[in-house]
């Protein structure tokens, strides 16, 4: 299920701390990483007349070499890698790398942001998601966070150690299940479940919030066994509010290392979309998230 992943790297300071936490996928059965480094043909222009033309051959070479050294802590844990310059737009240089490669799991950084800031995902982050056709991990490896009013910066230091896992029972979150077992090899020993109940249309007033709350309990009771199975430590929420708020406030509050969600759900009564539920999480997280697709 991880036995080949994509890094696409920008040389930031925080890219070997984060090929760091994934080296335990070995355990899941990784096998090679393929770190990417993509000269983005939108980001630059080039003058022909009287200009400086910019030096690919120095680029790439360059590249390689720094992309050769992050290598060099997979290769001591015996996981193979590969090292691959990729030349046009970046975010189809990406998709296009990740299907020539045929990897089954993308790994998307995002950008920093200030103490004020709200937006963890840049623009990039954001496309590979929506276009990708694998699972794409968001690791929000740095943060930055105000603790009795000074700065302090926050790392995820144990990308497995404890999961929430949202549901709404839809294909997209059902898919999920398929990723547990494998993050469990891998030392998840905690899984938190949340199904959050939205407020109901002025149409669908007329259902009868009881005996969808009761389905709820007894859904989430059939899911927490399905798991327990699996060797987790359970513990599950039901709350009603905003799903991205209350799926974001409980990874915080029950200190989460991962956030794993499907990419689209529906409500769960039929026909309410949950459509861009994992958008948000994904965008204001501090949490780093697991998108399946």
């Amino acid at each position: 299920m991880f036995k080949k992943i994509l890094y696409p790297t920008r040389f930031e300071e925080f890219s070997l701390s984060i090929l760091e936490s994934l080296a335990c996928l070995k355990k899941a059965d990784l096998e090679e990483v393929v770190l990417l480094y993509v000269i983005d043909t939108d980001s630059f222009q080039t003058e022909v007349d009287g200009g400086v033309a910019l030096n690919l051959d120095l680029v790439r070479q360059t590249a390689m070499l720094k992309l050769d050294s992050l290598g060099e802590f997979l290769r001591s844990q015996g996981i193979k890698t590969r090292s691959v310059i990729g030349l046009g737009p970046l975010v189809p240089e990406i998709l296009k790398t990740a299907a020539k490669q045929d990897v089954s799991l993308i790994v998307a950084g995002r950008q920093k942001r200030d103490i004020l800031g709200e937006l963890f995902v840049g623009s990039t982050t954001d496309r590979i998601i929506r276009k990708s056709k694998v699972p794409v991990l968001v690791a929000k490896y740095h943060t930055l966070q105000e603790v009795e009013g000074k700065v302090e910066e926050s790392f995820c230091l144990d990308l497995f150690r404890r999961i929430l896992y949202p549901t709404d029972w839809s294909p997209g979150a059902e898919r999920v299940k398929a990723f547990l077992p494998a993050l469990r090899k891998v030392g998840a020993s905690e899984a938190v479940l949340v199904h959050v109940t939205e407020e109901l249309p002025s149409e669908a007033q007329y259902l009868n919030r009881e005996a969808l709350a009761k389905r709820v309990e007894e859904r989430i009771g059939v899911l927490e066994g399905e798991l327990q199975a699996m060797g987790f430590k359970v513990k599950s929420y039901t709350p009603e509010g905003t799903p991205y708020r209350e799926i974001n406030r409980l990874a915080t509050e029950e200190d989460v290392s991962l956030i794993v969600m499907g990419f689209h759900g529906m409500g769960f009564v039929e026909g309410i979309l949950w459509g861009s539920v994992s958008q948000r999480v994904v965008e204001y997280s501090e949490k780093p998230v697991l998108v399946v697709k």
